[in-house]
């Protein structure tokens, strides 16, 4: 990833923070989350998304 990149991805990640959410890092186009729910989740938990464990996270697939 290029430095303007990750900048361009820090930059998504302020702004989605000011705005209540943020960003989850690109998955496989099969496999789609409630990224709203995973916030939420978070938050009543107070972890950070990233320590969300592969079972938990499996809650949040939303059915394509």
């Amino acid at each position: 990833m290029s430095e303007e990149e990750l900048r361009a991805m820090r930059e998504l990640d302020e702004l989605s923070e000011k705005a209540g959410g943020f960003v989850f890092p690109a998955s496989s186009d099969e496999v789609h989350y409630d990224y709203r729910k995973i916030s939420e989740y978070c938050k009543q938990k107070k972890i950070d998304p990233q320590d969300l464990t592969i079972r938990e996270l499996q809650q949040f697939i939303v059915s394509r």
